[in-house]
């Protein structure tokens, strides 16, 4: 339902579409990642953005997505995001890692 929904909306040509990170990435016992690649494969990255309020969450969206996913982050945690993305500031499995060439 929210995947058709997100359809329609990438069908009326909106320019993005906000996903709730409640009951994918909180207020459950286990992350559900089948849920978020769904939408990323399921809606266009550039129109889909997540929200994400814990560091270790948009880790996990940078390793498994690449840095250009658009995540929403609270506004004291841009800086961790940024780095996170330039791989020079990260957790164990990220850091120094994460690569781009533009």
């Amino acid at each position: 339902m929210v995947l058709d929904l997100g359809k329609n909306f990438v069908a009326a040509d909106v320019e993005r579409i906000m996903i709730e990170s409640k009951d994918i990435t909180i207020n459950v016992e286990m992350w559900r990642t089948d849920m978020n690649q769904k939408i990323m494969r399921d809606l266009p990255l550039n129109k889909a953005m997540l929200d994400t309020r814990d560091p270790v969450v948009f880790n996990w969206y940078l390793r498994k997505f690449g840095i250009d996913v658009n995540l929403f982050v609270d506004h004291f945690k841009i800086v961790q995001l940024s780095g996170l993305r330039a791989g020079v500031w990260g957790m164990a499995d990220t850091f120094g890692k994460i690569t781009t060439f533009r």
